[in-house]
């Protein structure tokens, strides 16, 4: 290790270096006495994530009617001057009352229909195309910082097919290891997750002395593209933060650091009190987000009987719900996109 540091792994009480070349007796031994139990059953198949235009009524306006008789002179008879007068007199008078009345009604509707635009814009500005867009992305977009995760796990290998993925999985189960596989382009064969790179030599150290080749590597969960309300986010970022938190609360019990009641008293707390308060939202409610809630809670209840009756095993099953855990956020992440 850098700077000759060295982490050990605790197993059954006692420290066990990362010397590759340890007595097989005492590994076969402590192998029989720590890993008899037997990992929760893992689900082998999971799901593949899947203005209205203002329109003024038509109004009649006043007609003239012209009289439908004719001014006749009688046969052979001269027309009077003053009747021709009279006439001429009497039709430009009318004109003059049509044109003016006329104008006035024009005049009275252009300026209502004016001040009906206009009103109506202070009232009621229209809202931009640009607006309603931004209103819109703010609603259903994530920060995909947020909810991207980032963590340091052990591979066991990778398949192209599910089956033989499946069947290396029951194998590392059958010898107790924790097993879980990621579907992601390929079949994933993780058996070990940590927050931390130290954590993670600890861990690889550790499966290398029991004869398993291991790939230690960092695995990124990206939430790009993801759709969701702003109280989704703020709900699935908490989930996250339980996932790191309780990685690295099990890894401080597997190298023999601080791991006591009262911080799992904590989280427990506060992971029943989120687990509760599930937005209402189909994806965090059903599926994979209520497998992350179970793989939590066990995850932390594991960990709760370590700090009872020191027992290690505990926090392997730990690891196993926890890496199931990892499982479902991803899955989860992915059906949202």
């Amino acid at each position: 290790m850098k700077d000759g540091r060295t982490i050990s792994i605790r197993f059954n009480g006692e420290n066990k270096d990362r010397d590759p070349e340890v007595h097989k007796e005492e590994s076969a031994a402590a192998e029989e006495k720590e890993f008899e139990w037997i990992l929760p059953e893992r689900r082998d198949e999971k799901k593949v994530v899947e203005f209205k235009k203002l329109q003024l009524p038509k109004k009649k306006y006043p007609q003239v009617e012209k009289s439908k008789k004719k001014h006749m002179l009688p046969l052979r008879r001269k027309k009077k001057k003053h009747l021709v007068s009279q006439n001429r007199s009497l039709t430009l008078h009318k004109s003059v009352v049509v044109s003016v009345a006329s104008a006035v009604f024009i005049g009275v509707l252009f300026g209502f229909i004016l001040l009906m635009v206009f009103s109506g814009d202070d009232l009621a500005p229209p809202v931009s195309s640009d607006a309603k867009e931004s209103t819109e992305v703010t609603a259903v977009s994530t920060d995909t910082a947020e909810l991207s995760l980032s963590l340091q796990v052990v591979q066991s290998g990778v398949y192209s097919t599910e089956e033989s993925a499946l069947e290396f999985q029951q194998r590392l189960k059958d010898n107790g290891f924790p097993a879980a596989i990621i579907n992601s382009d390929n079949y994933y064969l993780m058996i070990g997750v940590s927050s931390t790179v130290e954590g993670q030599e600890a861990l690889a150290g550790y499966f290398k002395s029991k004869g398993e080749d291991v790939y230690a590597k960092q695995w990124n969960v990206s939430a790009e593209g993801a759709v969701l309300s702003k109280e989704g986010v703020a709900h699935l970022t908490e989930g996250k933060a339980f996932i790191e938190e309780l990685v690295s609360m099990d890894l401080n019990g597997l190298t023999d650091k601080e791991l006591t009641a009262d911080m799992l008293g904590d989280v427990e707390g506060r992971l029943s009190e989120w687990s509760q308060a599930t937005p209402d939202i189909e994806a965090l409610s059903k599926g994979d987000g209520e497998e992350l809630v179970t793989s939590l809670t066990g995850a932390v209840a594991e960990m709760k009987e370590y700090t009872s009756n020191e027992t290690i095993s505990s926090l392997w099953v730990a690891q196993q719900h926890l890496l199931d855990a990892l499982v479902s956020y991803q899955e989860l992440v992915e059906s949202l996109k």
